[in-house]
């Protein structure tokens, strides 16, 4: 295995350094790289080499020829070979050996470069992944725990096996943003430090770090190399541009870059470029431009757990008091002494505060990077940033209003400290400002005391791929005592300012208000209250980087939370509206026999419901002005009856609502006399047929009362009495005729009059069904019978033939008409013994409506067939048309054939067959029968040129309903329009 068989390799190494043999290469441009270590230790091992001109070239690309040697040379595998199948690479090429040895021991497949291996070209982060697994001959993991998790995995589409392992062995590791960029191409520094934990690795072993970004610290930063460094801190700014630096090292030319370390003055450092150079008493004096971040750093990736050190801070003015006081017991991951922020009786611009704020682990998570992938066509950037605030803050207030100021409606930011600094590293640091803000709105006496607390964890990430990404994990709690008496509004709470700086060229900030919020309006019914938590935050970013630059402000969280809402000072509910009233007679008899009588009038009031009510009360005089005494309390509906008034009575009512807050005011008064009223209406009418009778039945109502019984036809609602004055609550209607339905209604009467009509019963018209002959001679009919179906009206000039099919039992048919579908119908054919029928009494171009019955033989009528429509037609005279010939040798046919009259289709009850019969047509020779499934089916010839006026149809299927019609043919080949259709049914017939 590998680790075995390197190890031996570098102690080795190590052994002929420390006995005076060769000693590793040292390189100019690597002495504060973050990769040193790892260069050196391959570098001992003979395994990378630099430049001629001493350098190492940390940043540089790493073609694929220049891995694959390091692999080899790491594996010692041998390099006899010389046997390489790719065209593009020639025999004399100096990597032949070591692509070759990839070849033979499976690092490289053919099959993975179709179009040449290309060995000059920058080796991709997926190619140094696979061929390292394959280097180390570690199995392939087909189960992605790992690579699942990769942001931009969808983006690796072949060898994802291999990647997956490779991340199993934390040799090859995910970016710090989550993705794995596989296309992009690896520096001479990063595939260093992968072959030295290639190195160092032993099967089983567990990555070291997880392969997506995470909170553990890292501070790299990596200049240049022709960046210029100085050591010196004496250096100032002359105006925006000019700058005086006291330095006899700094070489500087137009164009340069430099970077100055930290002063008093500067926290953290700046970075400028030369635009021009002039000397005075032996300082330079530079005029600068602000460069790209790409023209400073190789490599930038910080990221710093930093903690808010009480002792940085500094009271805004002598009012303000800053105290530390015990260490937080709250498990975080920052553990720093508390520190109090106290006010006392301060005055800003009519507010007269006490505060107390105590802050517990207070820090910042800060971190800020560049990532640049340039390839030979394009260029991907990507610029984050990350500003977390931290801590554990309780805040309280007691704050009053000064009344003589007038209206106080402005933000008020009363700074607590003075700017304060936070290193995070060279060149990077956090300014930040702590204030107390208060929104009020208020012009009157106000005093608010409130207390909240408030766990922070907020802040937000920001990268130019995309965007902004809040970070918010707040939780609040908050108490609140209001005292006030007009509409007020007051918020309150910390405002933190802070902003993440790179060098003046990047920078991150965020303005945090969380606080709580009190509402106070005077309203009607109740004064309102609520109190909310709020949480308001403001991003803002700006860069200026090799290919973008831009400055970005969001407001990216504001959110209200509702703690809790009350109403006060609440009012008694408002007088009920549109009081009324409606007198109802009430009549009940008691007793076995009826021997007891109850007769009276009861008053029935009903009003409008009133918001906030949660009861009424009704009250009651006998004159207008009192006084009113309660009838009925804590009434939770909107009607009440009165069952205690007296005929001939005037009586004097009044409603009231009341709730929690009291009963409020009476509504309007109402005036009613009381009178005889007519009986309540008869309930639970119900009608049943027997034979041709009807007997109703209803609810008896009591007392002195008869009932009128009255009776409509159908659906009519033309109501006639039928029986008056009836004392019980039944009747039977004898002359309910069995071929008719009717509909009843019965009133009560008393000396009060009649009352409304009860509700409505109906009977249908009677049916006999299965009736059996008393005597066998002597015949029954059947009294109702079906309509007629398969009705047609066919229009033809002067005439219009109608026809349909034949009703068992009839003994003929009525045939009527009308000038609309839903008009007055006459009858024009009385008992037709025939299915058919011609209306020769009809005007041509005039559309008529046409419906049959059927009729038995005792003078029972049937339903009325569907209506049918028809609109009979003008003649061609064929003397006014002149037909001229194309050719006179051409004879011309005449223009048309009639159409088959009387065309009937009945089964033959012995055979069962069907047997098609038709009247014959002047001047034809022949006809042709047609059949289908289905009335408006496809048609097909069954007979063509039939010679007679008859046709048996014997193909049709048994028990099967066929349609038919006809067309007549003349000895020229012309075709009349089809008869009506006509169905039937093949049966089996007799047997």
């Amino acid at each position: 295995m590998l680790f075995s068989v390197i190890a031996p390799y570098l102690a080795s190494a190590a052994e002929s350094g420390a006995k005076g043999g060769e000693q590793p290469a040292t390189f100019s441009d690597i002495q504060s790289h973050w990769a040193y270590k790892e260069i050196m230790e391959l570098s001992a091992a003979n395994i990378v080499n630099g430049f001629k001109d001493g350098t190492f070239k940390p940043t540089g690309n790493v073609t694929r020829e220049e891995f694959l040697k390091m692999l080899v040379e790491l594996r010692k595998l041998p390099k006899e070979s010389s046997a390489v199948l790719f065209n593009d690479v020639k025999p004399e090429r100096w990597s032949v050996p070591y692509i070759a040895a990839g070849l033979t021991n499976g690092i490289l497949l053919l099959a993975d470069f179709p179009d040449g291996f290309k060995p000059s070209q920058p080796i991709t982060r997926n190619e140094m992944a696979v061929w390292i697994v394959r280097a180390l001959q570690l199995p392939p993991q087909k189960e992605e725990k790992l690579l699942g998790n990769v942001k931009d995995q969808a983006d690796i589409k072949w060898n994802r096996d291999l990647i997956e392992a490779a991340l199993g062995t934390g040799i090859i590791r995910g970016n710090p943003d989550g993705t794995f960029k596989g296309g992009n191409n690896s520096t001479r520094a990063e595939a260093a430090v992968m072959l030295v934990r290639a190195l160092h690795y032993s099967p089983g072993q567990t990555p070291t770090t997880p392969t997506s970004s995470s909170d553990a610290p890292r501070k790299i930063v990596e200049y240049k190399p022709e960046v210029k460094q100085s050591n010196s801190t004496n250096y100032s700014k002359r105006d925006e541009v000019t700058w005086v630096i006291n330095d006899p090292n700094l070489k500087l030319e137009v164009g340069d870059v430099f970077v100055m370390p930290p002063n008093d003055k500067y926290f953290g450092g700046i970075a400028k470029k030369v635009v021009s150079i002039s000397r005075e008493k032996g300082a330079l004096v530079v005029k600068t431009s602000v460069p790209r971040l790409r023209e400073v750093f190789s490599k930038l990736d910080v990221h710093a757990i930093e903690a808010i050190n009480p002792k940085m801070l500094v009271p805004a003015d002598p009012s303000i008091q800053i105290k530390m006081n015990e260490v937080s017991k709250l498990d975080t991951s920052l553990t720093l002494p508390c520190f109090n922020i106290a006010m006392n009786n301060a005055n800003y611009e009519g507010l007269v505060l006490n505060a107390r704020m105590n802050f517990c682990n207070l820090g910042v998570i800060a971190d800020i990077g560049l990532d640049i992938d340039v390839d030979w066509f394009d260029v991907d950037l990507d610029f984050y940033s990350k500003l977390v605030l931290t801590g554990d803050i309780t805040t309280n207030v007691t704050l009053k209003a000064d009344t003589g100021k007038g209206d106080i409606n402005k933000p008020k930011f009363i700074p607590l400290t003075a700017p304060f600094y936070v290193p995070v590293f060279t060149g990077v640091f956090v300014k930040g400002q702590l204030y107390l803000r208060i929104d009020p709105k208020f012009g009157a006496s106000l005093e608010i005391k409130f207390e909240d607390k408030f766990h922070l964890e907020q802040g937000f990430t920001y990268s130019s791929n995309k965007g902004f990404q809040a970070i918010n994990k707040t939780t609040n709690t908050a108490t609140l005592d209001v005292n006030s008496k007009v509409n007020a509004s007051l918020a309150a709470g910390p405002d933190f300012q802070l902003t993440l700086t790179l060098l003046d060229i990047a920078y991150a900030g965020i303005e945090l208000y969380p606080g709580i919020r009190a509402d106070f309006i005077e309203q009607e019914p109740c004064d309102a209250i609520s109190v909310s938590a709020f949480l308001k935050l403001d991003v803002i970013a700006g860069y200026d980087v090799w290919v973008a630059d831009g400055k970005i402000s969001k407001t990216l969280v504001n959110l209200d939370y509702l703690l809790f809402k009350d109403e006060i000072n609440c009012a008694p509910p408002q007088p009920p509206n549109n009081l009324n009233a409606k007198l109802i007679g009430v009549n009940v008899q008691f007793g076995k026999f009826g021997e007891g009588i109850l007769d009276r009038t009861d008053v029935e009031l009903r009003w409008d419901t009133v918001s906030g009510a949660t009861s009424y009360n009704v009250k009651r005089s006998d004159a207008p002005g009192g006084p009113f005494k309660a009838k009925r309390s804590n009434l939770k509906g909107t009607t009440y009856t009165d069952t205690t008034a007296s005929k001939g009575n005037t009586y004097y009512y009044q409603v009231t609502a009341g709730n929690e807050n009291g009963e409020g005011a009476p509504s309007r008064i109402l005036p009613v006399t009381v009178v005889d009223m007519p009986p309540q209406p008869p309930v639970n009418l119900t009608a049943v047929r027997s034979g041709g009778t009807a007997i109703l039945n209803w609810d008896k109502i009591g007392g002195f009362i008869t009932y009128n019984v009255k009776r409509a036809e159908g659906s009519s609602n033309t109501y006639e009495t039928i029986a008056s004055n009836i004392n019980e609550s039944t009747f039977t209607d004898t002359a309910a005729s069995i071929l008719k339905g009717y509909s009843y209604i019965v009133t009560a009467l008393d000396r009060g009059g009649e009352s409304e009509i009860s509700n409505k019963a109906y009977v249908t018209k009677g049916v006999v069904i299965d009736i059996t002959p008393v005597t066998p001679q002597v015949p029954i009919e059947v009294l109702l019978m079906p309509a007629p179906d398969n009705f047609i009206a066919e229009p033809h000039s002067g005439k219009v033939v109608l026809s349909w099919n034949a009703v068992n039992t009839a003994s003929g048919y009525n045939v009527k008409r009308s000038n609309a579908t839903d008009g007055t119908y006459v009858t024009i054919g009385s008992k037709v013994s025939d299915t058919t029928f011609t209306d020769t009494t009809v005007e041509n171009g005039k559309t008529y409506y046409y419906k049959v019955t059927a009729l038995n033989n005792i003078g029972n009528e049937s339903k009325d067939s569907l209506i049918k429509e028809a609109k009979p037609v003008s003649p061609i005279d064929l003397k006014d048309i002149i037909v001229i010939p194309i050719d006179p040798v051409i004879t011309v046919n005449p223009l048309f054939v009639p159409t088959p009259g009387n065309f009937n289709a009945s089964t033959d009850i012995n055979s069962g067959k069907v047997i098609l019969s038709w009247n014959a047509v002047e001047g034809a020779t022949g006809y042709n029968v047609m059949r289908s499934g289905a009335a408006n089916g496809t048609y097909e010839a069954i007979g063509s040129k039939v010679s007679g006026t008859t046709f048996t149809d014997s193909t049709a299927a048994i028990g099967t309903t066929n349609y038919y019609k006809i067309t007549a043919v003349n000895n020229k080949g012309a075709e009349s329009k089809a008869t009506p259709i006509k169905s039937a049914t093949r049966s089996s017939g007799i047997r």
